[in-house]
């Protein structure tokens, strides 16, 4: 599950950050927000115990720049 905002910086950050001078805790949300909840963080499975149904959820960075964890 990617977000458009991991979209947008998969797409421009590295070049951003090859140009411009960024700071460790820039580059610490900028690698958060590009990994949250893509399993870089872990995952939980949740298994049914009446149909068997496998669920996967990834967990999310808990970086209070994220906007998808700003969601919650």
């Amino acid at each position: 599950m990617v977000s458009a905002i991991q979209d947008v910086f998969h797409r421009f950050y590295p070049s951003f950050e090859s140009t411009h001078s960024i700071s460790p805790a820039q580059r610490k949300a900028a690698y958060h927000i590009m990994n949250c909840k893509t399993g870089a963080f872990g995952v939980n499975v949740s298994v049914c115990e009446d149909c068997g149904c496998i669920s996967v959820h990834y967990n999310s960075c808990r970086d209070r720049c994220c906007p998808m964890c700003q969601e919650f």
